[in-house]
């Protein structure tokens, strides 16, 4: 096909144009690690200080200036979105060590206290697990959600885990596990009273 030019401007310019308006352009090399280190820096202060956290003191920490890191995450919403990604890659994870051990029983305990064990020395991680609890993230991956729903079956058919516990039912339950753990350390005491809460009346005590 042929293309007409406009006076003053090439054929091949212009035909270009809306190629290359549509195609994002490749991060520059220093750009992205402007990037990495607000991220990196961004989940260390999470984890120490939680969602009260500033921008500005993120950006401080990366060593960027606070323009940078608003070029890259214009909210701090948009920041905290893309640290829960991080969350869920490292939740699917232990998920799936959880599910590497033949005992369902034993599996679920140990994912639920291992959750809350994170969460305690993570308050970014107790944030969002809050945050997701009340819809303000989102919805879970489905790739979380697919290893939760396996863990909680095996549970279930093995008569650790109530028959009606959904994996939204747990989601909800480790929102509200999260709003404990904030408020106190006993983090451990808390993750017993909810694995024993969620067992089948008839299960016994592993």
């Amino acid at each position: 096909m042929t293309t007409t030019a406009q006076p003053g401007q090439p054929a091949v310019a212009r035909s270009l144009r809306p190629v290359l308006a549509g195609a994002p352009r490749p991060m520059r090399g220093d750009a992205a690690r402007n990037r990495a280190r607000v991220l990196d820096a961004a989940r260390a202060a999470f984890a120490e200080d939680g969602a009260e956290v500033q921008m500005e003191q993120i950006a401080r920490r990366a060593g960027v200036g606070v323009g940078t890191l608003y070029r890259n995450f214009p909210t701090k919403q948009a920041l905290i979105n893309e640290l829960a990604q991080r969350w869920m890659d490292e939740r699917v994870e232990i998920a799936n060590e959880a599910l590497s051990m033949p005992d369902p029983a034993e599996a679920f305990g140990w994912f639920v206290r291992r959750t809350a064990e994170d969460m305690a020395g993570d308050a970014g991680l107790c944030h969002m697990f809050g945050e997701f609890s009340g819809g303000n993230c989102g919805d879970l991956p489905d790739l979380l959600v697919e290893r939760t729903e396996i863990l909680l079956e095996r549970a279930r058919e093995a008569g650790a885990v109530r028959a009606d516990v959904s994996v939204s039912d747990f989601q909800a339950i480790l929102g509200g596990l999260s709003a404990a753990i904030a408020q106190t350390e006993k983090w451990e005491l808390f993750a017993e009273m909810l694995v024993t809460g969620l067992r089948a009346p008839a299960a016994p005590c592993p």
